[in-house]
């Protein structure tokens, strides 16, 4: 069972990927065009990154959790279902994201505030489910090595959704604009939480 659902979540985020690529739909008729799609490229890779950061998320739960149980099918699916969805808010963050940086690119031509209001939605919805795939690992039985990267992970994935969420709440805010500035805490949060947390399973003991 967990074989073949995990060859569907494979797939689904593959799909996911593509989806990033091609989702634009526009075909390239010319230099300008050609170039504009060059110019996507930086937006490609952030978004890229941020899809393989939750596929990763969850090999390294099955790892942990093995065969696993009912709860993790649902969690399971319910991710699959939120990656299909986000992928489109992510597009459009990521394209915003890179003509803020690099000047190049379609970009958005949307309200910025309300765009990381939907993206700090799906980016919460989708780190809440991976904090809770790391919390249902916990019910397993473990090596204390493994207990211990558990217990990190669910709390790193609880650190990027409350991020998001105070994203969001910055959406609504006269400073709607900065929302994006939040995420940017993101180093400070995990890394001083990951300096401090007991990797080693250790101090348990």
């Amino acid at each position: 069972m967990s074989g073949r659902l995990d060859n569907f979540t494979d797939a689904a985020f593959a799909f996911a990927v593509t989806l990033l690529i091609i989702g634009g739909g526009s075909s390239i008729g010319d230099s300008d065009a050609l170039l504009t799609a060059l110019g996507d490229l930086p937006a490609f890779a952030f978004g890229f990154a941020i899809i393989t950061m939750f596929w990763i998320a969850h090999v390294r739960w099955r790892a942990m959790r093995g065969e696993g149980d009912a709860l993790g099918v649902v969690l399971t699916l319910l991710l699959v279902f939120l990656i299909l969805i986000y992928v489109q808010p992510l597009r459009a963050m990521a394209a915003a994201t890179s003509q803020w940086f690099t000047g190049q690119g379609g970009g958005f031509s949307g309200d910025v505030a309300t765009l990381f209001t939907i993206y700090g939605t799906g980016f919460v919805a989708m780190s809440a489910t991976t904090a809770a795939l790391f919390a249902d690992a916990l019910r397993g039985d473990l090596t204390p090595l493994q207990r211990a990267y558990a217990r990190g992970d669910r709390v790193i994935w609880s650190i990027l959704a409350a991020t998001g969420l105070v994203s969001i709440a910055v959406s609504f805010t006269r400073f709607g604009s900065m929302a994006a500035m939040v995420y940017a805490t993101l180093p400070l949060t995990i890394g001083v939480f990951s300096a401090r947390h007991d990797w080693d399973g250790k101090r348990g003991q």
